[in-house]
């Protein structure tokens, strides 16, 4: 069994409709090694809103399964 860390990531990210603009994707991390069990690109243009989500992830040490699930719910 490892621990799991929720962590949020700096995207800069490009569409037609909204241009060049700042997101933050979510990540899943294995401890101690890195290794990423999952990722949900562009969460949120306020990263304290992601930074909230991904912590209470790493609290309840969330399946990285559901993470998209979480994401959407929450969004």
């Amino acid at each position: 069994m490892y621990l799991i860390r929720y962590q949020i990531v700096k995207q800069a990210l490009e569409t037609p409709e909204l241009g060049r603009y700042v997101s933050y994707g979510i990540e899943a991390v294995a401890l101690p090694d890195g290794q990423r069990l999952a990722f949900v690109s562009d969460v949120s243009t306020d990263p304290a809103f992601a930074a909230n989500l991904a912590e209470r992830c790493t609290e309840g040490q969330l399946d990285p399964a559901q993470l998209l699930d979480v994401v959407l719910d929450a969004l």
